[in-house]
C-alpha cells in the first residue's frame, strides 16, 4: 500500500489548496471540470475477485480517477456548499446495458440489430465471467442481473466497508450524505432506458454523491486514496482481450460498516 499513501500526501495537498468548485448537477453522471478536483486511484472488482481480471483487495489492478470538490447544487437558490464525489468503474468494466429476455434460452443472443436490442457482441465478454462461476449459457443481464447487485464499497485499510452505494438505490447514511445519484437514475432521469432495455453501451457504472462539508469530507477521501475501491461487478466486462490491465505501479499521481438507511429510491419502468 506504499504507493496509496504516496498518493494520499499529493491528494491532501491539492485538497487543501483547491478554489470552491462551480455549480454541480446532482445527476449521477460526471459534470467534467466543476469539482475542481481529481485524483486517479485502485479498485478492484469484489464479486468473485479470485476469478477477475481486476484482482482483488491486496493486488488491486484497475484504474479509475476520482473526481471531487466543494461546490453549490444547481437549482438550489440557498446558496449553501456541498462537497461531492464522483466515482465510476471504467466503460471496459462495466457499461449500462440490460435487456429483458429469457436468458437462459436465448444462448447465443440471435439479434443483429444493435439499434432493436443487445447483441451477442455486446455480452460477449460479460458471459466470460459469468461463466467461471455459473453453468454455460446461464445468463442474466435483464435489468435485475444487470443491476440488483452492483454496488460501490468505500474501504478501509482492512478492506471493510465503511461506506456503500448500489444501484439499487439505496446508500450508507453515514458521513454527512445528502443525497446521491447513479448512472440508472441518469439513464431513467432522461428517458434513455427503461426496466426491459437498456442501449447506453457507452455509459459506465457511476455514482456522484453529496455531503455537508465537513472534516469528514477529507476522511472520505484519505480512505479511497489510501486503500483503493471496491466495484461490485456481477459479472464484469472486458475478460475476451488480452489487454493487459494496468499495474497500481503505473498510476498517474493526479488525474466499520453502516447501516443501509433513509436514501432509498425506487427504479422506474
Amino acid at each position: 500500500m506504499k504507493l496509496h499513501l504516496l498518493i494520499s500526501v499529493v491528494f491532501t495537498a491539492v485538497w487543501c489548496s483547491a478554489a470552491t468548485a462551480s455549480v454541480i448537477s446532482l445527476d449521477g453522471v460526471s459534470d467534467g471540470s466543476a469539482y475542481g478536483n481529481t485524483a486517479t486511484t485502485s479498485w478492484f472488482n469484489g464479486h468473485k475477485s479470485e476469478l477477475s481480471r481486476y484482482g482483488e483487495f491486496n493486488n488491486q489492478l484497475g484504474v479509475t480517477t476520482v473526481h471531487y470538490g466543494v461546490g453549490q447544487l444547481a437549482g438550489d437558490s440557498s446558496g449553501n456548499d456541498y462537497f461531492f464525489l464522483y466515482l465510476e468503474a471504467p466503460i471496459g468494466a462495466k457499461n449500462m446495458i440490460w435487456q429483458n429476455l429469457d436468458w437462459k434460452n436465448n444462448y447465443p443472443l440471435s439479434n443483429t440489430d444493435p439499434t432493436a436490442g443487445l447483441t451477442e457482441d455486446d455480452v460477449a465478454s460479460y458471459r466470460v465471467h459469468h461463466e467461471t462461476h455459473h453453468k454455460p449459457g446461464d445468463m442474466k443481464l435483464d435489468f435485475n442481473g444487470a443491476t440488483g447487485s452492483e454496488k460501490l464499497n468505500i474501504l478501509n485499510s482492512s478492506g471493510g466497508t465503511v461506506f456503500k452505494a448500489n444501484l439499487a438505490g439505496s446508500a450508507d447514511n453515514s458521513f454527512g450524505l445528502v443525497d446521491y445519484k447513479d448512472s440508472v437514475d441518469y439513464l431513467f432521469d432522461n428517458s434513455l432506458a427503461t426496466n426491459s432495455l437498456s442501449l447506453n453501451r457507452d455509459t459506465p457504472m457511476s455514482f456522484e454523491l453529496m455531503f455537508n462539508v465537513s472534516t469528514q469530507n477529507q476522511q472520505l477521501v484519505d480512505y479511497i486514496v489510501n486503500n483503493g475501491l471496491d466495484f461490485h461487478l456481477s459479472p464484469e466486462r472486458g475478460l475476451l482481450t488480452n489487454d493487459n490491465v494496468p499495474e497500481p505501479t503505473s498510476l498517474l499521481l493526479f488525474g466499520g460498516l453502516f447501516g443501509l438507511v433513509g436514501l432509498g429510491r425506487r427504479r422506474r419502468s
